[in-house]
């Protein structure tokens, strides 16, 4: 494999490269890359050929020095333990054909051993890629500054993860705070819902991740629609109905402050399921829904705390996580 040879292509076809920012990493979803580069079809080193010209490619891009290839290659961080309403990924795993994960693996095999000048692999075997990527992107930050590191990915989960990212069309943007949810234009097709910041972790905390198979809020009482999407003449009798984007977009219309967001969650889940089983079932679809920027699996309880919410694991939550411990152990 002629990793030069790779690179020429890829400049000559780089229209937006940037000029190297020294020390800049680049933190690669390679998780998702693997998904897109796989062609069952072809050979395995065809794949892997289309797959380093694409992570070059974001390279040059980010103008970044050097690249780590975050892959997921075993446990989920406590996530397929702590899931109860719904099996976490089950739907994922269940959309995907034999000959896609197949290929999938092999090329996560091959990256996992890869020997590269300028790509360095990060092999999870207990977290998830989302984790790394945040964890790394985190640390680079805390030592050397918001320009020092970069996040690529297709997955929206990492939408809240603070600094910068790049996107499909190699614009560079900086996450930071709550920031903002909104619809925006994306061509041809019909707008769509993105995120910057926090903001998009409350969002789905309303509306799930149908991706992972994650619900969020399922239902939304009728007291609160008739605050949040009030109708011309008020009911007091209003239905209760199904949670979704364009509730989420609703219930938090306006907000600025992840305290405020925390609060109208808050209230919606405790409506829903009762104040104390509320509480429990929020702080599970936190943690199914936050990414980790260290390797503490009580941070998500830390971070709602800060937002204004008294929570903590319930005993049944904590055995379910000490499970994963245990097994972490044995994955070892």
């Amino acid at each position: 494999m002629n990793f030069a040879q790779m690179g020429t292509a890829a400049a000559k076809t780089d229209s937006m490269a940037r000029a190297v920012t020294a020390g800049r990493v680049l933190q690669d979803d390679t998780d998702f890359i693997c998904y897109q580069c796989a062609h069952p079809d072809q050979t395995l080193k065809y794949a892997l050929d289309k797959l380093l010209q694409n992570v070059e490619f974001a390279r040059r891009q980010a103008g970044a020095e050097r690249v780590n290839l975050h892959l997921t290659m075993g446990l989920k961080g406590g996530r397929a333990e702590m899931a109860t309403v719904q099996p976490y990924q089950e739907k994922r795993n269940q959309a995907r054909n034999p000959e896609l994960q197949a290929r999938v693996a092999e090329l996560r095999s091959e990256l996992a051993n890869l020997d590269h000048p300028l790509f360095t692999p990060v092999v999870n075997t207990i977290q998830e890629a989302d984790d790394s990527i945040r964890q790394y992107q985190w640390k680079m930050i805390q030592e050397h500054g918001v320009e020092s590191s970069v996040i690529r990915s297709g997955d929206k989960d990492l939408w809240f993860a603070e600094g910068y990212h790049i996107d499909d069309q190699g614009r560079l943007y900086n996450v930071s705070g709550y920031g903002t949810t909104d619809y925006r234009e994306v061509g041809n097709v019909k707008p769509k819902l993105i995120g910057r910041g926090t903001s998009w972790f409350w969002h789905q905390m309303i509306m799930g991740d149908s991706v992972d198979n994650i619900p969020g809020l399922p239902v939304i009482k009728g007291t609160l629609l008739n605050r949040y999407l009030p109708t011309k003449v008020y009911n007091a009798k209003r239905k209760d109905a199904a949670c979704g984007e364009a509730k989420a977009v609703a219930m938090l219309k306006d907000v600025t402050t992840e305290q405020e967001a925390a609060r109208r969650v808050l209230e919606a889940y405790q409506l829903y399921y009762g104040n104390t089983f509320g509480v429990e079932m929020l702080v599970e679809q936190a943690f199914l829904l936050w990414i980790r920027k260290t390797n503490k699996m009580t941070e998500v309880i830390e971070y709602l705390r800060s937002c204004g919410i008294s929570c903590d694991f319930t005993a049944d939550q904590k055995k379910r996580l000490k499970d994963f411990v245990e097994k972490a152990k044995a994955h070892k």
